[in-house]
């Protein structure tokens, strides 16, 4: 008896949309080398000090600043890292031709609309971090890593839309 493979987005994927998988597994490598690279160096009188934005994040624990870390976390840490680890189980893992897939291409669509918020973010703890402490704060490449990785995340996931779009076109897809 023949075992039939399952048709996953990347393995019914076309020209151009072939990358989808690619971009969506660099956007991951990216995002985690931005998350620990060096990202602000914070200056006061007498001292400096390097922090990557998984340190600034977890700084805000540290320091008791509970808000800032119950807002930054979820937006720097957690939204890009479930958006893209979505996108790679959407792209690799799940049948496209099951209901279950556009349900969670919905969510994961939703959830993508939120990613510039994580450039934001960043932009407003660097503000913080100048303003609070009276010093002065530098960017480094953790910053531009990390938004790179946003924006490629976001593309990646734009094209897998289209691709699921496409071919649910294809399909009749029962109601559950």
């Amino acid at each position: 008896m023949r075992q039939e493979r399952r048709a996953t987005l990347a393995r019914e994927a076309r020209g151009f949309d072939r990358l989808v998988g690619a971009w969506l597994l660099l956007s991951l490598g990216l995002l985690l080398a931005g998350l620990f690279l060096p990202a602000i160096t914070v200056r006061a009188l007498i001292f400096s000090r390097e922090l990557s934005l998984f340190e600034s994040v977890i700084g805000f624990l540290d320091s008791g600043e509970y808000f800032l870390f119950a807002v930054t976390f979820p937006f720097t840490i957690l939204f890009p890292l479930a958006k893209i680890l979505t996108g790679i189980a959407l792209w690799y893992l799940v049948e496209t031709r099951g209901y279950f897939s556009y349900r969670v291409l919905a969510w994961l669509a939703g959830l993508s609309k939120w990613s510039m918020l994580d450039v934001f973010v960043i932009a407003l703890m660097v503000l913080l971090a100048d303003g609070r402490l009276l010093t002065s704060a530098d960017i480094h490449a953790g910053v531009v890593v990390f938004a790179v990785a946003v924006l490629l995340s976001t593309f990646a996931i734009r094209r897998l839309n289209l691709a699921v779009a496409r071919g649910r076109r294809k399909l009749i897809i029962p109601h559950p």
